[in-house]
């Protein structure tokens, strides 16, 4: 016998349908609708205090800092595991540097020869 689950009515366990109600009865249990697994992105590495502020001493290393920065913030801004914050910290970074860069040959290019002029006057 099957009993159905809107109107509680017992009837022969051959029938799909209740005769009573008419709601369809499944064999077994009633079907669960389970969605399907959505994968999970993967973690990304966080940034502690001490790591923020070693790479922010690089720079100041003498000789070799800047050049190891510059390094530096090319792997950090292509890196997929880092936090896109951090990614996008590294890409400003770079930005910055670049304009100082342009902004420093500009002002030597067009201001060198009179600073030069200036400094032989005296």
């Amino acid at each position: 016998m099957k009993v159905c689950p809107s109107c509680r009515s017992s009837f022969d366990k051959s029938l799909a349908i209740c005769p009573y109600c008419g709601t369809i009865v499944q064999d077994s249990q009633p079907m669960v609708y389970q969605q399907p697994a959505v994968p999970q992105p993967e973690p990304k590495d966080s940034v502690s205090v001490g790591g923020w502020i070693g790479r922010s001493l690089i720079p100041y290393s003498p000789l070799v800092g800047g050049i190891v920065y510059l390094i530096m913030l090319f792997i950090w801004s292509g890196d997929k595991k880092k936090e896109d914050t951090f990614r996008n910290w590294a890409k400003a970074q770079l930005i910055m540097m670049a304009v100082i860069i342009v902004l420093t040959i500009l002002g030597v290019v067009l201001f060198g020869s009179a600073f030069s002029d200036l400094l032989n006057s005296f």
